[in-house]
């Protein structure tokens, strides 16, 4: 009977031996993570949950960050993010607001909330902002822009000379038509100063590429309070043609109006370019007889058009003045035949 007791008393004991060794080998492999640190982590050690919740992090009893479960989302000041990063900002939390902000610091920029680069979002505004006196660069592939610390942007320059520099590339505004499917209408508007009321300022230019608006580069006056707008001060036609107050201009320069100069010079092409050659000895002048006769039939002198011709085609300025000296050289020649006429007659008369 001691025996037997003996030997249960000594099974028990073992049995709480390799109890006791399994639950500190237990304890062994789930040791927690310290606040000072881990010196016995390994690569598939982590802080997270095994299970289907969000990882949350919170300070006062305040969850402040939120790392979803079953996407890589990490959200500041939201549980729900819906993107990599998501920071949202609340415009009415106690004790005062917190507008959405992300900000990078260095060493060289200091740490406080005037320094380094900032994205800053307030109510529906959001500002983008280079903090130190120096430029903000924004690139892709090796091209980009640059705003300097005057507030100079640059296009593919880090020294912009303008409020706006482009160096070796252009400047496009496109206007929706067939034959520029796809673009929206657009122009460079010029003006003292811009309201509400007139947005437009004073003048602009936009590209026309419509039947109605013609084709081409129209200089216009804006509808501002006060003014009359209208198009076509300027018109630039595809064709290299010159408009005023005309989108269609037929000539390279093409007026619909009055034009008032100081001195307007022709150039005349062609030989021979001026009628000279009606005080050629070989002129072939008409006789005054049949001058008469074409003159009672056609209404109007040789060579020069007809008023219906003027009226559909216009007058060719230098071509006109020539035929008109032309008219008045053979007229002089006719007056110096009558006066020699004149002068045989009276001699003949004296002579009897």
């Amino acid at each position: 009977m001691k025996t037997t007791e003996s030997k249960t008393a000594k099974m028990h004991w073992l049995m709480t031996a390799l109890l006791l060794t399994v639950t500190l080998f237990a304890a062994a492999q789930n040791t927690s993570w310290l606040l000072s640190g881990n010196s016995d982590a390994t690569s598939s050690s982590f802080v997270g949950t095994t299970n289907a919740v969000p990882l949350l992090f919170g300070t006062n009893n305040t969850v402040r960050m939120a790392l979803l479960h079953d996407n890589p989302y990490l959200g500041v000041g939201t549980t729900s993010p819906v993107s990599n990063l998501h920071i949202h900002g609340s415009q009415s939390a106690n004790p005062r607001p917190v507008p959405t902000t992300f900000q990078m610091t260095n060493p060289s920029t200091g740490s406080t909330t005037t320094d380094g680069f900032k994205i800053f979002q307030s109510s529906l505004a959001v500002t983008i902002s280079q903090l130190e006196k120096a430029n903000l660069n924004v690139f892709n592939n090796g091209n980009g822009f640059v705003v300097d610390t005057n507030g100079y942007v640059g296009f593919n320059t880090q020294y912009p000379k303008q409020k706006i520099h482009v160096v070796d590339h252009n400047i496009l505004i496109t206007k929706t038509s067939s034959r520029a499917p796809g673009s929206t209408n657009g122009s460079i508007l010029f003006g003292s100063a811009a309201s509400d009321t007139d947005p437009a300022g004073s003048w602009g230019i936009e590209y026309c590429n419509t039947e109605n608006e013609g084709y081409g580069l129209n200089f216009w006056k804006t509808w501002e309070t006060g003014y009359n707008g209208f198009n076509n001060a300027l018109f630039l036609s595809n064709d290299g043609n010159v408009g005023i107050g005309t989108n269609t201009p037929q000539e390279k320069l093409t007026v619909n109006g009055t034009v008032c100069a100081k001195e307007v010079r022709v150039s005349l092409s062609g030989s021979p370019c001026w009628p000279d050659y009606v005080f050629g000895k070989e002129y072939d002048l008409m006789t005054l007889k049949d001058l008469g006769s074409y003159v009672d039939e056609n209404r109007h002198l040789p060579d020069i058009p007809s008023a219906e011709e003027v009226q559909q085609n216009g007058v060719e300025l230098g071509e006109m003045n020539a035929l008109l000296l032309q008219k008045i050289e053979e007229l002089t020649l006719y007056i110096l035949d009558l006066q020699k006429q004149i002068d045989e007659l009276k001699t003949e008369g004296g002579e009897r």
